[in-house]
């Protein structure tokens, strides 16, 4: 799909390691790139910055969380690596468009129920 080898990499990277604090820094000494070169790179081959990207792949992991797992916010937060939990809500909402609790009581409605079968 038109990714090089360093970016791919550098995207596993940061889906492995999407509970430690991560640096550019880190993922370009990790794909053998300069942090310059590589932040251009990977803007240049997704279209959004590095840091957007780990908060993008943060709130993800946070939505399968709180979906699958009964960890508090304040546990998701500090597992991500969030510097605070209001600061986690605000990002989470931004990015999500509701709220880490509002997504978490969100139930799917099952499919049976998603038609009306009496027209």
């Amino acid at each position: 799909d038109g990714k090089s080898a360093p970016i791919v990499d550098a995207i596993h990277y940061i889906d492995e390691n999407i509970n430690q604090p991560i640096q550019a820094s880190d993922i370009a000494n990790h794909v053998n790139l300069s942090t310059s070169y590589f932040l251009k790179k990977f803007k240049g081959e997704l279209g959004i910055g590095v840091s957007e990207y780990i908060t993008k792949s943060k709130i993800r992991e946070a939505c399968l969380l709180l979906k699958y797992t009964d960890k508090s916010l304040t546990e998701i937060s500090n597992y991500l690596y969030f510097s605070s939990q209001s600061y986690f809500q605000n990002v989470f909402k931004k990015q999500v468009g509701i709220t880490p609790n509002q997504y978490r009581n969100k139930k799917p409605i099952p499919v049976f129920m998603q038609h009306s079968y009496d027209e």
